[in-house]
C-alpha cells in the first residue's frame, strides 16, 4: 500500500450555509481575520459507491480528493448519536484511484473486493483558516464551488468549523460568534447527501430513529448529554426530508422535539433552572410549527381516508380534501420559512454546548448531584413523571378533553422517559408495564383526534361556507369515534394504574416506584 492512513477518528464538525452575500461578511468577521489563513486552493473530490449503492446503504460515504497533486481517499461513517459527529478514516493515495483494500479495519471491511464507479462529484475553491482560542483549535474551512452529477450542479456555498485540538468549548465559541453575527442556519445535509439527491432525483428520507437508552454506567450530566446528543441528530437528520414536504420527516422532528422536552423535565429537578426554561420554551415554539403541518397531514391523509372507510360519503369527503390540501401546504410553506431563519440552528447549538458543559448544566443549589450514577438519581426522577400521570388521571369519566390531553401529553412523557432509562429496568415489567401505558393512550389519542378533526374540519367551514354538510357530516363522525374511546378508558386506566411497575436494578439492590397514596 503506498502512503500513510490515518486511523479511525471522530469527526466533530458543524457546517453552515453561506448564502448570497454573505461570503464577503464572513471575509471580514473578526474570528477569520484572527485565525491563521492559509492560500485557497482547488479541490476535486469524486464520491464512489459499488453498483447496489452498498456505501450509501450502510450510511457511509466513499471518496477520494485531489488537491495539489495529492490524493486522499476518506470514508466517512453516519453514527447517529451526535448532530455534529462522524466516523472518518482517512488514506493517502498514488493516484485517483480508491483502494478499497484500506477498508479492512473498518466497520465496512465486508466491501473489501468490491467493485465502484464514480457517481458525483465536488470542484470547490476552498480557504482553510485555523483559530486558536479557548484552549482549543478550530479548523474554519470555506468552500464556494459545485456539486455535479451529470447533467445536474447545484451550487455548493458553505462554512465548516471543525475541532482539530481541544474540548468542543472552542468549536461551539466559533460557531456562535459566527451564527450571531451573520444568522447563518446549519446545513443538515452533507456534500454526499446532497450529490445522491442529484444523481438519482430522490427526495431526502425521514430517519426512523429509536428512544435513546443510556448506559447503566453513565453519570447524570453524561446520561443527558447522550440522550441530548443522539435526540438533537435525529432533529437534524429529519430537517431535509421535512424541509421537502415529507409527512414522516415532520412526524420524525415533532418526536425527537418531544422526546427532548421529556428529558428536560426528567432531569429537571437537577438542571440550571433558567438555562432549562430557555431551552424548554424554544422545543414548544418549534413543536407547534410542527405541531400545525402535522395535524393537517394526518387529517389529509389518514382522517379522510378513515372516515371514508366508516361511511362517510365520499362527495362530502371530496369537498374538503381540495381546501384541506390548500391549508396543509401553507402549513408547509410556514414550516420552511422557519427552517431558513436561524432560531432552529440557535437551539441546537445552544442546547449542545451546554448539555456538554458540566459545569453550567447543574443548578447551584444541586451542584455534584449529576455527577453521581444515573442509577441512583434515575428513580425519583421517574417517579416524579409517574406522580403527574396519576394525579391527572384521578376521576377520569369527569375529565374534560382539555384535561384528557394533558394526561395524554404527561403519559407520553412518562413512556418516553421509560425507554431512556430501558437499561436500568427489569426487562419483563418494564414490557408489560409500557404495554398497559400504549393502551391508554391510545385511546387517548383517539379523543384527540377526534377533537382536532373537528377543530381543523370547522376552520374550513369558516373559510368556506359552501362545505358546511361536509364539516356537520366529519363532526358526527369524529363524535362517534369519541364516544367509543371515552367507553374504553376508565378499563385502561384501570389496567394501567393496576399494572406491576417497573423495578430498578443496580447490582444487589432492587429498587420500585414508591407505591405511596395517591
Amino acid at each position: 500500500m503506498n502512503g500513510t492512513s490515518k486511523a479511525q477518528a471522530v469527526e466533530t464538525e458543524i457546517k453552515f450555509l453561506l448564502p448570497d452575500g454573505a461570503h464577503t461578511a464572513l471575509e471580514t468577521h473578526t474570528l477569520l481575520r484572527l485565525a491563521e489563513t492559509q492560500p485557497p486552493r482547488q479541490e476535486i473530490t469524486t464520491y464512489y459507491d459499488t453498483p447496489e449503492q452498498a456505501f450509501r446503504g450502510a450510511g457511509a460515504a466513499l471518496r477520494v480528493r485531489e488537491a495539489g497533486g495529492r490524493y486522499v481517499q476518506t470514508l466517512k461513517l453516519r453514527q447517529g448519536k451526535n448532530a455534529f459527529s462522524r466516523g472518518e478514516w482517512e488514506w493517502d493515495l498514488a493516484n485517483s484511484q480508491p483502494d478499497l483494500s484500506r477498508l479492512s479495519d473498518t466497520p465496512l471491511a465486508n466491501l473489501v473486493g468490491s467493485t465502484v464507479q464514480p457517481v458525483f462529484c465536488a470542484e470547490v475553491s476552498r480557504t482553510v483558516r485555523y483559530l486558536r482560542a479557548h484552549g482549543g483549535v478550530v479548523e474554519i474551512v470555506t468552500d464556494l464551488g459545485w456539486l455535479q452529477a451529470g447533467e445536474h450542479a447545484e451550487p455548493i456555498r458553505e462554512v465548516e468549523l471543525e475541532l482539530k485540538e481541544g474540548d468542543a468549548t472552542a468549536l461551539f465559541a466559533a460557531a456562535n460568534s459566527l451564527q450571531m453575527a451573520l444568522d447563518l442556519v446549519l446545513g443538515a445535509e452533507s456534500k454526499s447527501e446532497r450529490g445522491w439527491r442529484l444523481a438519482t432525483g430522490s427526495s431526502p428520507e425521514a430517519l426512523h430513529e429509536k428512544a435513546p437508552s443510556i448506559s447503566p454506567d453513565a453519570s447524570g450530566s453524561s446520561a443527558f448529554q447522550d440522550l441530548t446528543s443522539a435526540l438533537l441528530a435525529s432533529l437534524v437528520g429529519n430537517q431535509p426530508a421535512a424541509s421537502t414536504g415529507s409527512a414522516e420527516g415532520v412526524h420524525r422532528m415533532r418526536i425527537a422535539v418531544r422526546r427532548l422536552r421529556t428529558a428536560l423535565t426528567l432531569f429537571r429537578p437537577h438542571l440550571a433552572q433558567e438555562a432549562e426554561v430557555q431551552f424548554t420554551e424554544a422545543l414548544r415554539r418549534l413543536g407547534r410549527i410542527l405541531g400545525e403541518a402535522r395535524d393537517w397531514d394526518v387529517f389529509c391523509s389518514e382522517t379522510l381516508m378513515e372516515a371514508g372507510k366508516q361511511g362517510v360519503p365520499d362527495p362530502l369527503l371530496q369537498a374538503l380534501r381540495k381546501p384541506a390540501e390548500a391549508e396543509r401546504q401553507a402549513a408547509h410553506a410556514r414550516l420552511r420559512e422557519e427552517f431558513g431563519q436561524p432560531d432552529l440552528t440557535r437551539l441546537v447549538l445552544g442546547l449542545s454546548a451546554w448539555a456538554g458543559d458540566a459545569s453550567a448544566l447543574v443548578g447551584p443549589e444541586h451542584a455534584g448531584r449529576l455527577s453521581e450514577p444515573v442509577a441512583d438519581v434515575a428513580p425519583e426522577l421517574l417517579e416524579h413523571l409517574r406522580r403527574k400521570v396519576s394525579k391527572r388521571g384521578r376521576r377520569i369519566r369527569h375529565r374534560s378533553e382539555e384535561e384528557l390531553h394533558d394526561l395524554r401529553k404527561a403519559l407520553k412523557r412518562l413512556r418516553y422517559a421509560l425507554e431512556f432509562l430501558a437499561s436500568l429496568l427489569k426487562k419483563r415489567r418494564l414490557k408489560a408495564y409500557l404495554h398497559s401505558c400504549k393502551e391508554l393512550q391510545e385511546d387517548l389519542g383517539t379523543i384527540n383526534d377526534a377533537a382536532m378533526a373537528e377543530i381543523l374540519a370547522r376552520r374550513l367551514g369558516e373559510t368556506d361556507p359552501g362545505v358546511q354538510p361536509a364539516v356537520a357530516a366529519l363532526e358526527s363522525w369524529a363524535e362517534a369515534r369519541r364516544t367509543v374511546a371515552l367507553g374504553h378508558l376508565h378499563p385502561a386506566w384501570r389496567e394501567f394504574k393496576d399494572a406491576p411497575r417497573p423495578r430498578f436494578a443496580r447490582k444487589t439492590i432492587m429498587v420500585e416506584l414508591t407505591t405511596s397514596t395517591e
